[in-house]
């Protein structure tokens, strides 16, 4: 069973909230089920799903806040809203605003189904294009650093924040070694349900509890001698880390209710967004367990510490999403680029993604503009870069800071040629290449 990716369903009518769950759960979601506001925003303060599916209205608020608050703090998702006839109005400024689409009950299920897998895929199609280890030096060091230890039958633990692509990396560890034909089996830790994980993990034998009408097989089982990716381990609870150390030390495990033991053969990733040696000093973290995970780590650093590679990205996500869209070429205006390099993108490559494809959706099918990518309104013209203001630091220092930046997203724009991006800043190649050597910027940009 390999998740189509996470989901929040916020829903306050039991009927409605429990078909969705059952239904979604059966497509391969891995599914939460708020049935108010407040559930939704300790939903949300716990893990970030890939897809929001809410009502919007609430007994204790409604859908809009829940969205905006998660705007805040991730970036732009897809976000779906299921309304009655009376808030449609409602629905299609939310639509303007950064949600992905509305249905009006009462809604046909199998077609939102569809929806729902079709927005999963493009994330996935999207984050391998988005996340490639080659725009930038400091990501063409960790491609490296993964490649070789893809070669490596030791575990790997990938950190980073929400939407840094870690899973884009394990996929990138999976298929650069020996095991690139065998199965890749993804899991989120802090969705498995307490009283299904080890049912999840492990599989189970008919007749094992009550409700188990047929052999399962879990995910252990199911990776058989390829890859399984722990997704937000950091969220493992203390049972299940005693139970996977069980696993990594011996490397067999059963079934529930079964007697035979299985060998486990698959190399192990691990990812999360959390400080896991903090954890251990905290016991909120097995000390051996992040012994046996933490040997090969790698850290992906967020979007706003790589803004050289934002131009070119922009432009293969805009051309991937308008080609999938059957709309042809597509230009970035220079407003667009210039709001990109100011935001601070909390969603990193994830937010990217989706407001990239929102934009080259709900756009003139021609010139991705500001407007387009940012609709929540124009972003302070004053913004640093950085998303860090050193008020300490001279005005010198300053303004060297943002002309390096900006000279590195015009070369990243004009993959590398110096003639274009002098063009682009309207000064001439000398200038900029003494600009680049005062500045100790490389020819490749970095």
């Amino acid at each position: 069973m390999v998740t189509a990716g996470r989901i929040l369903v916020v829903e306050d009518d039991a009927t409605l909230g429990h078909s969705l769950q059952q239904r979604l759960v059966l497509e391969g979601f891995s599914v939460r089920w708020a049935r108010s506001a407040a559930e939704a925003d300790a939903a949300l303060k716990a893990t970030a799903p890939d897809i929001i599916l809410s009502d919007i209205r609430l007994p204790d608020g409604d859908g809009e806040t829940v969205m905006r608050r998660h705007f805040e703090r991730f970036g732009l998702i897809p976000v779906i809203f299921m309304t009655a006839y009376g808030d449609v109005d409602q629905a299609v400024r939310l639509v303007r605003d950064g949600a992905v689409d509305y249905v009006s009950k009462p809604f046909d299920l199998d077609q939102l189904v569809e929806t729902l897998h079709g927005i999963s895929r493009r994330k996935s199609t999207g984050a391998q294009s988005g996340a490639a280890f080659s725009g930038s030096t400091v990501m063409r060091q960790i491609g490296a650093t993964l490649l070789r230890a893809a070669e490596i039958d030791l575990p790997v633990l990938i950190l980073g924040e929400t939407g840094t692509g870690k899973e884009v990396a394990a996929r990138y560890v999976h298929e650069g070694g020996p095991r690139k034909n065998l199965p890749f089996v993804p899991v989120n830790c802090g969705a498995l349900p307490a009283d299904l994980a080890d049912s999840l993990l492990f599989g189970h034998e008919r007749g094992s509890f009550t409700g188990a009408s047929g052999l399962h097989r879990g995910f252990f089982e199911e990776a058989d001698e390829g890859t399984l990716f722990l997704d937000e381990i950091g969220d493992l609870s203390p049972v299940l880390q005693v139970k996977l150390l069980r696993v990594l030390e011996t490397r067999e495990f059963r079934r529930l209710g079964g007697s035979e033991t299985r060998r486990f053969g698959a190399r192990l990733v691990c990812a999360t967004n959390k400080d896991l040696g903090a954890m251990v000093a905290e016991g909120e973290f097995r000390e051996d367990l992040w012994f046996r995970i933490n040997v090969i780590a790698c850290k992906l650093p967020p979007l706003r510490d790589r803004r050289e590679e934002l131009p070119s990205l922009l432009e293969s996500l805009a051309s991937a999403a308008a080609a999938r869209l059957g709309q042809g070429g597509i230009i970035i205006d220079r407003a667009a680029h210039e709001a990109a390099m100011r935001h601070r993108w909390p969603g990193n490559i994830r937010e990217l993604i989706n407001r990239v494809e929102r934009a080259v959706a709900m756009g003139d099918g021609h010139v991705l503009s500001e407007a387009a990518l940012f609709p929540e309104g124009p972003l302070p013209m004053d913004a640093d870069p950085h998303g860090v203001l050193d008020v300490n630091a001279a005005l010198s220092d300053v303004r060297d800071a943002a002309e390096r930046a900006h000279i590195k997203a015009a070369l990243a724009h004009a993959k590398g040629s110096a003639k274009d991006a002098a063009e682009s800043l309207k000064i001439s190649r000398t200038t900029l290449w003494e600009k680049m050597r005062r500045l100790k910027i490389g020819p490749d940009g970095s």
